[in-house]
């Protein structure tokens, strides 16, 4: 990808770029046929989409260039999305869309099915990871570990060297141990991988000990180099 593009899209805030999923409520509220104006703010919610899943790609590639050039070490984990929760949950909320749906019917001039697909569209895409988990990615180049962890309206982009990490642990989360979880779905009892400082201090002001769960933690620990493994 282009370097400048990638440095124009890492440069537009997350929290910028998650505002698209108000289009929902001009798309469907104004709906008419022919949909002139809805077609309007339905191209204002690919752009979002797009851009969201565009800045993720080029912060991979930044972290490439940085770090990798064309043929370093550049291994990159992506957690996979919970499915199983992510159907459970988007089936409570179609039920919950449903039900607001009826209790609204005729309110705001309307209709159900305009009052079920913006409860369901804005709540899908505005709260996202309550049904996808957090974007996630961990890449581990010959210099360090790279780490994108998005919470919803902000996002992480880390880079640690090895010469700052004192060792890697394989545990279990345990909350109450000041470890920050930047993974795909934070839940105590998760098997990882716990980033120890070397520094007493910690990482930074902000993060103390990181724990991340890659897809593959065998094959993830097998790139890291020796005396990390």
């Amino acid at each position: 990808m282009n370097q400048s593009l990638d440095r124009f899209i890492l440069g537009i805030p997350r929290l910028f770029l998650k505002q698209y999923p108000y289009a929902w409520f001009p798309a469907i509220a104004l709906w008419t046929w022919p949909p002139n104006l809805s077609l309007a703010f339905l191209a204002v919610i690919a752009i979002g989409l797009l851009s969201i899943h565009w800045q993720i790609s080029a912060w991979i590639s930044h972290m490439r260039r940085e770090h990798a050039g064309k043929d370093g070490k550049f291994h990159v984990d992506r957690p996979a999305v919970p499915w199983g929760r992510a159907v459970r949950n988007i089936a409570i909320l179609l039920a919950g869309g449903g039900l607001i749906a009826s209790l609204l019917k005729g309110q705001f001039g309307l209709s159900f099915w305009q009052l079920f697909l913006i409860f369901v569209t804005f709540t899908l895409t505005y709260q996202d990871v309550r049904f996808f988990g957090f974007p996630t990615i961990y890449v581990i180049t010959a210099s360090g570990i790279a780490v994108y962890f998005g919470t919803g309206h902000l996002d992480y982009r880390l880079f640690f060297t090895f010469k700052e990490i004192s060792r890697i642990e394989r545990t279990r989360f345990q909350k109450g141990k000041n470890w920050d979880f930047f993974g795909r779905t934070p839940e105590a009892g998760a098997d990882g991988l716990l980033l120890i400082p070397k520094n007493i201090d910690g990482f930074s002001k902000r993060i103390e000990k990181l724990f991340i769960a890659p897809q593959d933690i065998d094959k993830f620990v097998e790139q890291l180099p020796y005396g990390y493994k």
